[in-house]
């Protein structure tokens, strides 16, 4: 995701929400494009900030940097707009205009350079602040970037909310996180797999009930005790030629494996530690575990660990999952104890309970009987 707000964009928020390394990537951006950065930093010496950058991953050594620790406002203020009318930059960062606007003096020397060199000039300029200290950046400002650090249960979650970009879409936020050696990282930046082309399968265990199996559908099963037929679902599959991830939460993969096998057909099964993690880093690790194993369907059994860890907000990731599965052309098989809320998500529900399954689908409500012999399937 190319970050190309211009003019003045004010980015704001509480310390360590991302605001320097949201704008390290954008002046590393800038710096690929050939373009002239003055980043002026008012806390940062240069040794530290060259070593904060290439950490993150970030080329910032063509940048002129300016470090003004204990510089006066009005002095930082008056060489920074006559650097800027003598000098090709590009972009100008303050990192942070929170103490060059204490005053009411230093407020009217932002206000004069934005007004009388930026914009006639046409550089891009960023204004970092802490959140209480914004103030006059987000009147004049035409891009207005928060950047928001959540912490819950041990689990830190990183957003940016454009509040607003003069002339473009505003009022939605991003997910990201702060990766080393990749620095800001979007949920839209992470690689995702090749989408499949268009797909369907009839298969004895469930397609009485719920039709064919379709690329890019998600079935979801309500009830306990539903390995061996799961286990089928994935070996008839995997006999069509398609590859099967299947994925268990607090269970034993061997023996899904050797159940999967003695069906019949293979899948590579994965036990899946139910921890704490972000969002992004969630859906990062299903990205990377697809690309990986190039599967066709992607069965995960046991998937109320993850309501446990995460509470509500499983919901949410269930329904990101399903929406880039879909995209993907990739059948998505789920398996919860009970429905948190998932219903909605799916093109077909089968709740089993004991030798009984209610069945939902695009033909309508079934009642059906869920055998469990050598071959375990559902009848209608």
């Amino acid at each position: 995701m190319k970050f190309d707000f211009r003019g003045v964009t004010a980015i704001y928020g509480r310390p360590g929400a991302g605001k320097t390394s949201l704008a390290m990537r954008i002046a590393h951006e800038r710096v690929a494009e050939g373009q002239n950065v003055l980043w002026i930093s008012v806390y940062e010496d240069k040794e530290t900030f060259f070593k904060n950058a290439a950490v993150l991953g970030y080329d910032l050594s063509k940048v002129e940097f300016w470090d003004m620790i204990f510089v006066r406002p009005d002095v930082i203020l008056n060489q920074i707009i006559s650097a800027a009318s003598q000098g090709d930059y590009g972009l100008v960062v303050a990192d942070s205009i929170s103490s060059l606007v204490e005053n009411l003096q230093s407020r009217e020397y932002l206000i004069n350079a934005v007004y009388r060199v930026f914009k006639p000039a046409g550089i891009d300029f960023i204004g970092i602040a802490e959140e209480e200290a914004l103030t006059p950046l987000d009147y004049i400002a035409d891009n207005l970037i928060r950047m928001e650090l959540r912490l819950e249960n041990g689990v830190a979650e990183r957003r940016m909310y454009v509040i607003k970009a003069r002339g473009r879409r505003a009022g939605y936020y991003l997910e990201l996180d702060i990766l080393e050696g990749r620095g800001v990282v979007f949920l839209d930046d992470l690689p995702r797999p090749a989408p499949k082309g268009p797909w369907e399968k009839w298969i004895d265990s469930i397609s009485q009930a719920t039709g064919p199996v379709r690329g890019g559908g998600m079935y979801l099963f309500v009830g306990r005790g539903l390995t061996p037929l799961l286990a089928k679902i994935a070996a008839e599959l995997s006999r069509e030629g398609l590859k099967v991830l299947y994925r268990v939460f607090s269970r034993d993969a061997s023996a899904v494996s050797t159940l999967v096998e003695k069906l019949g057909g293979k899948a590579i099964v994965q036990r899946v530690e139910p921890r704490p993690q972000s969002h992004f880093m969630h859906i990062k690790g299903l990205y990377d575990t697809l690309a990986e194993t190039n599967a066709d369907v992607l069965i995960s059994e046991g998937v109320d660990a993850e309501f446990f860890i995460y509470g509500r907000k499983a919901v949410e990731i269930n329904r990101h999952e399903s929406e880039e599965l879909r995209k993907l052309g990739i059948a998505a098989f789920v398996n919860v104890d009970k429905d948190f809320g998932l219903k909605s998500l799916a093109d077909a529900v089968v709740i089993v309970k004991a030798d009984k399954a209610v069945v939902y689908s695009a033909r309508g409500r079934s009642l059906c009987r869920y055998e469990t012999d050598a071959a375990p399937r559902l009848v209608c």
